[in-house]
């Protein structure tokens, strides 16, 4: 069973193989009908090589998984179908004959029984047919649940990723503030600083003055 892109890939060509062989050799109603079944394969697995695409978000493949339809299958389909056509035709039309012996001639009725075995498998190719395609399309209904489930889960990682980011920026945003307020604080108590060394340093030149003044009193003094 076929579970990657390059496993449908495979086993898409191997049935392409197959049904250009049937038409290419001895055709007959049997034949075409198995070229038919295996072109309902090929679109199942063309489908199948567009979900994983779409799911590994590849847009090359995706796009050329959906050229096949139109490339490969629609071509092939549309001629095992008109070749079909013609069988049929000719099965029909081989019912009903007219025959000439000897000098006269005279009206063969059909082979109804012929005609209605003809019907019959008619009816049961048809069944058969569609009995494919349900299978098909729940197979194509299971690769969509599966790619929307996938797709889901992906949105949820990135929802969290998002989240996660989102938390990062705020411890970010407290991170600066706190250093912005740190810088602040640090520049007030700088100012802070300085203008203590100023006040030290004209209370010592008010003290050395008065010091200066009072000795040079004291020595004027003394010399009278």
């Amino acid at each position: 069973m076929s579970t990657t892109y390059e496993d449908y890939e495979r086993e898409y060509h191997g049935i392409l193989a197959r049904i250009r062989n049937f038409l290419a050799g001895a055709r007959n109603y049997a034949t075409l009908q198995e070229a038919q079944s295996m072109l309902n394969e090929a679109k199942r697995c063309a489908t199948a090589m567009q979900g994983l695409a779409e799911v590994e978000g590849n847009s090359l493949r995706v796009q050329e998984s959906r050229n096949l339809l139109q490339r490969d299958i629609g071509p092939l389909s549309r001629e095992v179908q008109r070749q079909l056509n013609e069988c049929q035709s000719q099965e029909l039309m081989g019912g009903t004959t007219v025959s000439l012996s000897g000098g006269g001639g005279g009206y063969q009725p059909p082979d109804l029984e012929s005609n209605y075995t003809d019907m019959d498998s008619l009816i049961r190719s048809s069944e058969d047919l569609l009995r494919e395609s349900h299978s098909i399309m729940y197979e194509t209904e299971h690769i969509g649940n599966t790619t929307l489930l996938q797709m889901g889960r992906q949105r949820e990682q990135l929802e969290n990723t998002n989240r996660h980011l989102q938390a990062v920026r705020q411890v970010a945003e407290q991170a600066k503030n706190i250093l912005t307020g740190l810088g602040r604080r640090a520049l007030k108590n700088k100012i802070a600083l300085y203008c203590m060394i100023a006040l030290l340093a004209w209370a010592n030149l008010y003290v050395l003055h008065l010091i200066y003044k009072k000795h040079h009193k004291g020595s004027s003094g003394g010399n009278h």
